[in-house]
Order: structure tokens, then sequence, then C-alpha cells
């Protein structure tokens, strides 16, 4: 007796999941063709700025307290948010209550940049909260309940490319828009309804709204629905003079805009048949070491950067006209006829962006500025060329000088760290030196400088073999 009551059970629960289905198969047939009003269940997903979020997936499911479990793995319907946000969904009468649940996890970077990641360190460091809660659990990269560094360390390798997606989260989370927190600074110091669930039983319809929060974007520059506001142009340059192949040219990435910069992201490509990239290497920003390239597919041509800075009290640490951002060093594989160069700003690989200190966004432009392939900086009466460049063995120094003068040569590694250095006495004239420990170096590429205690200065690149 208990097995045939078993079986008649069963039997009507698959039957109550067929009809299920059925109906939520036409429901969504239909969606399209009724106005949101004439939905039983309906709602609009916005972000908390009141941008509607487009192609969002809502799922209903019956409640697993009143069906069993064959019907929520089953008997799952779904709908997708319009232009305004909008969706709709009618039950069937067998169906009182269910589980609403929107979804979206796709594009991960949408809305995510390096003025991000300036906007959580202020937070951090309580030099300026983020001001609401959903900014808050959009920090929260991975999903921890809290609001920390390793958040910074998640959103930095999805943006320089290490990470495809959030390991720990998914792209967009969605807050049951009714739900009143009990604490706006912590949101996580109690649970928040991503889910609504829904009771038809005394009701002909019901209202659920979501609010948006696109994971990684404290800023709410995400691309919901609009298109991306104008924004006004920074322009960076580079350039080289003609090379034949086999030689190794050294790059300078450099700013070249007018304004005070706070952070910057960008993509580069460059051609892998005609260029190969050898290394790069700091410039005029303090803190820029290999942490900020992305270089997992420089060998297809793409090379993804960020800077921003590590004091934001030190005035310093910002990106001002002319400045340098970091060197890139190739070989040639094909020759490089007049200044062209096979090097060009990609939104494809990273969004190409920088911030002013007030939050201003600009787009990052090319701007083409002739630059010698000789990179030796000439201050005053003081000229020097280092040789063989490349190079496997030692390292010669030729410096011609004025005057006679007590001076220093110096070689530095790709970020900073020095690691020859010799005090000569230059005399009137061009002079020899050699630095044979150089040999010693593994391969790489080097900063050299050659200056004087007196100020005058030069330097360039050397690339060890």
């Amino acid at each position: 007796m208990t097995h045939k009551l078993g079986e008649i059970l069963s039997a009507k629960h698959i039957l109550s999941n067929m009809l299920f289905s059925i109906l939520c198969s036409a429901c969504s047939f239909l969606q399209a063709q009724l106005p949101l009003t004439n939905w039983s269940v309906h709602g609009r997903i916005l972000n908390e700025t009141g941008k509607p979020v487009v192609k969002a997936t809502v799922r209903f499911v019956p409640d697993p307290l009143f069906l069993p479990e064959t019907a929520i793995r089953d008997g799952t319907a779904h709908a997708k948010t319009s232009a305004t946000g909008a969706y709709g969904f009618c039950p069937c009468p067998e169906c009182d209550y269910f589980v609403v649940t929107p979804e979206l996890d796709e594009n991960p970077l949408n809305g995510v940049s390096t003025f991000d990641l300036v906007l959580i360190s202020k937070h951090i460091l309580a030099l300026q909260a983020l001001d609401s809660p959903y900014k808050i659990i959009a920090a929260d990269a991975d999903k921890g309940s809290s609001v920390t560094v390793f958040d910074i360390v998640e959103i930095r390798k999805l943006i320089l490319g290490i990470y495809s997606e959030f390991p720990n989260n998914t792209s967009w989370r969605f807050i049951d828009a009714d739900h009143v927190f009990s604490s706006p600074n912590n949101p996580f110091a109690s649970a928040f309804p991503e889910k609504v669930s829904v009771d038809m039983s005394a009701a002909a319809a019901y209202e659920a709204n979501f609010v948006a929060v696109k994971v990684g974007d404290v800023n709410n520059t995400a691309i919901t629905n609009n298109r991306p506001a104008e924004r006004p142009l920074a322009p960076l340059s580079w350039s080289v003079a003609p090379a034949k192949a086999g030689d190794a040219i050294t790059v300078p990435v450099t700013y070249a805009g007018a304004d005070t910069l706070e952070a910057i992201q960008l993509g580069l490509r460059f051609d892998p048949a005609r260029l190969q990239l050898l290394s790069t290497s700091q410039g005029g920003l303090p803190g820029y070491t290999s942490g900020n390239f992305g270089l997992g597919n420089a060998a297809s041509g793409e090379i993804r950067s960020l800077w921003l800075p590590s004091d934001f009290s030190d005035p310093e640490q910002r990106i001002a006209p002319g400045t340098v951002l970091f060197y890139l060093t190739f070989k040639v594989l094909s020759p490089l006829a007049g200044s062209a160069l096979p090097l060009e700003l990609d939104e494809q690989v990273l969004s190409c962006s920088a911030w002013r200190a007030d939050g201003q966004e600009y787009a990052l432009t090319h701007t083409a500025e002739s630059l010698s392939r000789d990179e030796n900086v000439v201050s005053g009466p003081l000229r020097a060329s280092v040789h063989p460049n490349p190079g496997s063995g030692d390292l010669h120094f030729s410096v011609e000088s004025d005057k006679a003068a007590r001076a220093r040569l110096s070689l530095f590694g790709p970020y900073g760290a020095r690691v020859l250095v010799r005090e000569v006495d230059l005399q009137k004239g061009m002079q020899e030196f050699s630095l044979s420990e150089a040999a010693q170096l593994p391969a790489g590429v080097y900063l050299w400088k050659v200056h004087t205690k007196s100020g005058e200065r030069v330097q360039g690149h050397w690339v060890k073999q």
C-alpha cells in the first residue's frame, strides 16, 4: 500500500512538473508579445543610479518548500530583461510558490578599471569611504563578505589578464530592492537577499525588483544599456628611428597630455611577426614593477599595464605631463622604415583610460612624436654611450666631457634596483671605461647612467643577451 501511494505521489509530481515546464515555455514565448502590466510576476532590474540592466536572465524555480526536488531541477522557466530592465512571467495555476533569481555572468571587465582600485584603496585606508552598501558589495571581489587588500589583488589580476573571470564570484550580483540594510556602512553585517520567494496563493500579481551590482565596479561605470559617455583625450607618445632586423630597440611610452593624472591603464598591441618583446622596464613613476604588467599574451602581441599611487598623500606619485610611464624593449624581426612602429593602443586588449584625482576619466590616444633610437640624453657638456648594445660580455662606456670631473657610472635593473656602480675620474675629452662585472649579469634590459658631482647627467638602456 505504501509502495502504491509512493507511485501515485511520484506520478502527481511528474505531471505537475511537466505542466509547469510546458506553461513556462509558453510564457517565455508570449513574454515579448505582451506589455509588462499583463504579467502576474514582473519587475525591473536597475543599478543603484537607476540605469537599466539589459539581457539579464531571471529564473523562476518552484520553491523547494512546496514542490519536490524533481520539479526544482527540471521545471525552471526564465525571462530576459528588456531595454528598460523590465521582465515578466506568468506562472501556471498549479504553481503558487516559486523563487525569482536574476543572473548575469559575462564580460567581468565591464566597468572594472584601475580607478576602482584607487577608490577601494582609499576606502580600506579610511581616506574616502565608499558611500553606499552596493558599492561596498561591488568591492568584495573575492566574495569574502568584507573589503580587503585581497579584493584589490583579485581585481588587479582581472585587469592585467591573469584572470579571465573572478574565481570566487560572478560578474554581477542582484539585491532585492526592498531590502533595508541594517548597517549601510557594513552590508555584510547580516545576510542580504539575492533572490525573492513569491507566494501567489493569495495575490493576482507580484512585483519583484532588484538592484544590480557589477562586481569590481565601485563608481558605476559599467555599461548596462546606454552607450559610454564621451571622454576627454589624454595622449601618449612613442616612436623610433629606422631599425634593421636583429636590432634591439627600447621605446619610451610617454604621457604627452597637459593635465596631471592619478591613475592609468592601457592595452597595447604589437605585430609579433615584426617585433619580439624582450623586456618591460620602469620609467619615471615610482613603484612601477613587473607586477604592473600583464604579459600572458605577449607572444601574441598583447601587453596590459596599470599604475596607481601606493601613497595617495605623496604629491610626487602623480603622472605629470612629460612623464615616461615605462619602457618597452623589443628585438626587431623585420626592418622598421622611417619612424613607424607596429605598436598601438587597443581597447580589445584592455580599456585604455586615465583618471585625475577628482575622478575625471580620460580616453587614451596615441600621438606621433619623433624620438631618436639613440637614447643618450645630453645634459650640457656631458655625452656618453655604451657598447656593444646588445651585448653579452663586458660593458664599455664611451664618455666625453668638456672638463675634468669626478663621475659615477651606474647600472640598474629593469625596475630601479642598482646592480653595478663605478666611481671614475673624467678627463677633458673622450675616455673609455669597461665594466667587466656586467658579463656576469643575467640577460635582460638595464638602465645605465653617467652623472657628475656638478650635476651633468646622461642615461640610456643596455640589452644584455
